[in-house]
């Protein structure tokens, strides 16, 4: 006789819904305080609100790119990640979803916020749940959000909110209903929220969390480590190197 089936759950399961949501913020603003770090701030207070209402919890990480911009620059250069950059890489790669905030420069993201999308292995950014926000002086460069940032990530085949957050300067304490958009920043802010709170708890994202939670870690043996391109494989760091000659 054998025992009782299980369907539905997948194993892990209850481990990944055991454990709180990771939300990974980051935030690409270039100075202290930022309308960036606001709207960013916005939507991960807004998306956490969503969550617990939903009955989840959640831990919120913000990280400020301008932090690790050197180490980011180093990386794309060296291919070699310092570990500060490497803890943001980890946490990146252990999210449950990401909030990406960036500035808006000459109608495309900043510089530091590609520079940081560069450094990284493309695989990172598969599959995660990704909202995006941008600011900028005017809303004359609201279609940025659309037409410069959203398919970057479309290309790194992460899996995007519908709805893109821009916000210009008349939309941080307007006073009056001519000095902001048409419906107001934060109403903007939590559709956006309870789109990917709707995502983060959706069947196939819980299934696909408890999958990773089950799977083994990556040996070197098994595949690359690297997180490099196949055509950098045989790729040698140059710490290994310097150890290798001593």
């Amino acid at each position: 006789m054998t025992g009782p089936t299980t369907t539905g759950a997948p194993r892990g399961a209850d481990t990944a819904a055991a454990r709180p949501l990771r939300l990974l913020v980051l935030a690409a603003g270039l100075s202290t305080p930022s309308s960036t770090r606001m709207l960013a701030d916005m939507l991960s207070g807004a998306t956490r609100r969503a969550l617990e209402h939903a009955g989840k919890a959640v831990e919120v990480r913000t990280i400020e790119l301008r932090e690790i911009a050197r180490d980011a620059t180093d990386m794309l250069l060296s291919r070699v990640a310092s570990p500060r950059l490497q803890e943001v890489i980890d946490a990146l790669g252990s999210a449950d979803a990401v909030i990406a905030v960036t500035p808006i420069f000459n109608t495309g993201p900043s510089g530091l916020f590609k520079t940081f999308v560069d450094a990284l292995d493309t695989e990172l950014w598969r599959g995660t749940p990704v909202l995006l926000g941008a600011t900028a002086g005017t809303s004359r460069h609201a279609l940025a959000l659309e037409h410069a940032i959203r398919p970057v990530f479309v290309y790194l085949k992460a899996q995007l909110v519908p709805t893109g957050v821009f916000a210009a300067s008349s939309d941080f304490g307007a006073m009056q209903a001519d000095e902001s958009d048409e419906q107001p920043l934060a109403l903007r802010a939590a559709r956006a929220a309870d789109e990917l709170a709707a995502l983060l708890a959706s069947p196939a994202a819980v299934a696909a969390r408890a999958a990773a939670e089950a799977a083994p870690e990556p040996s070197g043996a098994d595949g690359d480590a690297t997180g490099l391109d196949a055509e950098f494989a045989d790729f040698t760091p140059m710490d290994a190197l310097l150890h290798r000659h001593r």
